[in-house]
């Protein structure tokens, strides 16, 4: 028997599979960031908790689909990507539809993949900031 954490890791480990694929095709994988985006926006009361994060993820990930930035470890792209992937993922340990609870475990993971990768966003910023 698969226990929750197990459950969970698999997942995002699935997630980090898709989303190292999706660098390989900038077309699909911009359509994903959409999608991902798309999904925040319209839960974004339900995601305060990591919405600042999710943004970043959001900035990153568009800014380097496009080419404008290439200086963040392929590691961390591939986990920043996996976490947008897993948070659209419809299969979920607590289904995003629960009220309430329904997006823990995608907070949990955005929560950890910022921790991850911290200061390779931290770097990022200071890159945006001297745009």
């Amino acid at each position: 028997m698969i226990d929750n954490k197990e459950f969970e890791e698999e997942n995002f480990k699935n997630s980090k599979d898709e989303a190292e694929k999706l660098l390989n095709d900038k077309k699909k994988a911009k359509k994903k960031l959409e999608d991902a985006f798309e999904k925040a926006n319209k839960n974004k009361g339900k995601l305060e908790e990591v919405w600042n994060y999710l943004q970043l993820f959001f900035s990153i990930s568009k800014d380097y689909l496009n080419g404008s930035y290439k200086e963040i470890p392929k590691g961390s792209i591939i986990a920043i990507m996996g976490s947008l992937v897993y948070f659209l993922s419809p299969i979920d340990l607590i289904p995003d539809f629960i009220p309430v609870v329904g997006f823990l475990d995608d907070i949990a993971v955005l929560g950890l993949v910022f921790k991850q990768v911290k200061s390779d966003l931290d770097d990022y910023e200071e890159w945006k900031n001297n745009q």
